[in-house]
């Protein structure tokens, strides 16, 4: 699959759990982070830089998605399997806190 497929196919998995994702130039002004997910009047929300490599954003979203419960969602088993591969690389992290 390539990284194309693989950001669209993430997107969609945000999508299809009710998280609206945007790109936006977040290294302008106060914020300094490369994105996120947080929540907007009840609504979760990830927002990703902009100008970040299509390969950045890919870790970026798999990561934040490896957050969140996906079990109920349809995807192509290497876009899961980037999504476990987060969850794997985060869990020492969390062990440490």
């Amino acid at each position: 699959m390539k990284d194309e497929a693989i950001l669209q196919a993430l997107e969609e998995a945000a999508a299809s759990l009710g998280i609206k994702l945007s790109y936006e130039d977040l290294l302008k002004g106060v914020v300094a982070t490369h994105g996120g997910m947080f929540l907007l009047r009840g609504e979760k929300r990830i927002i990703i830089h902009k100008g970040l490599h299509v390969k950045d954003k890919i870790d970026l979203l798999a990561e934040i998605l490896a957050g969140v419960d996906t079990e109920e969602i349809h995807l192509a088993p290497e876009v899961r399997g980037r999504i476990e591969k987060a969850k794997l690389k985060a869990a020492p992290k969390q062990a440490q806190a």
